[in-house]
């Protein structure tokens, strides 16, 4: 790794990661920081950021988060230039349920932090901080990966707002480009504010809401969107 810490960084602009790649700009922690947490904690941390940033949550996306936070950890013995897969893909072995309990998911579907996983993630900001990126930018969190439950549905949502934010997302461009996959899961957990471990009647009431937003605004083609999307990803509305 050849640039510095972020100890060392003067804090810039804000600034949105758009897509997995741009995860190569993100500067590491200080290795002092970080040298008494384990290879399985510091994994949680990096899920956290990714899904506060939106992005995949894919093993190659954590892999690469991993070792640009922490090279000395997650950096190829000899190579320290190249993330090490191998550790990344055991940590996330070693946070699911049977063990640390701290996550959920596969290589095939994606990852996501329980509850668990998120009191520690909590936990590790406090010590860690948020990360940055080399130039010494932060970057834009695009949705809290926790939130504080409302009191009350929200009176001034604008169905027409709502619609608008449904077709700039990413799921709905690949529904319309007809290349949904089974890693989109992502962008549904995206889509709907959830979590793998959201109950089931939560997800049917997000997913209600947003389809009589579509009606409402009077875009069928939104409508048509939410219907398909329950049928190619059952695992998620037939729990």
């Amino acid at each position: 790794m050849t640039d510095k810490t972020d100890k060392n960084k003067a804090p810039g602009k804000t600034v949105t990661l758009d897509h997995e790649q741009r995860l190569t700009e993100v500067s590491s922690k200080d290795p002092e920081a970080y040298q008494d947490e384990s290879l399985a904690a510091l994994t949680v941390y990096s899920l956290y950021w990714l899904h506060a940033w939106e992005l995949r949550r894919t093993i190659e996306a954590v892999a690469v988060l991993n070792w640009r936070l922490f090279p000395a950890k997650f950096g190829m013995v000899g190579f320290e230039h190249f993330p090490d897969a191998f550790r990344t893909n055991r940590s996330l072995l070693q946070g699911q349920p049977k063990y640390r309990n701290w996550l959920t998911g596969s290589a095939k579907k994606g990852y996501n932090l329980n509850a668990r996983g998120m009191q520690l993630a909590e936990g590790l900001i406090s010590r860690l901080g948020p990360p940055s990126l080399c130039d010494g930018s932060q970057v834009q969190v695009r949705r809290p990966a926790t939130r504080k439950p409302l009191l009350g549905r929200a009176r001034t949502v604008e169905p027409r707002r709502v619609v608008a934010k449904i077709r700039q997302g990413m799921l709905f461009k690949k529904w319309q480009s007809q290349a949904l996959g089974e890693r989109d899961i992502i962008h549904v957990h995206s889509l709907l504010d959830i979590f793998d471990h959201t109950p089931a009647d939560v997800i049917d009431r997000k997913l209600t809401d947003i389809i009589k937003h579509a009606k409402d605004a009077g875009d069928e083609e939104v409508g048509r969107f939410l219907e398909e999307i329950q049928g190619e990803f059952p695992e998620i509305f037939e729990k």
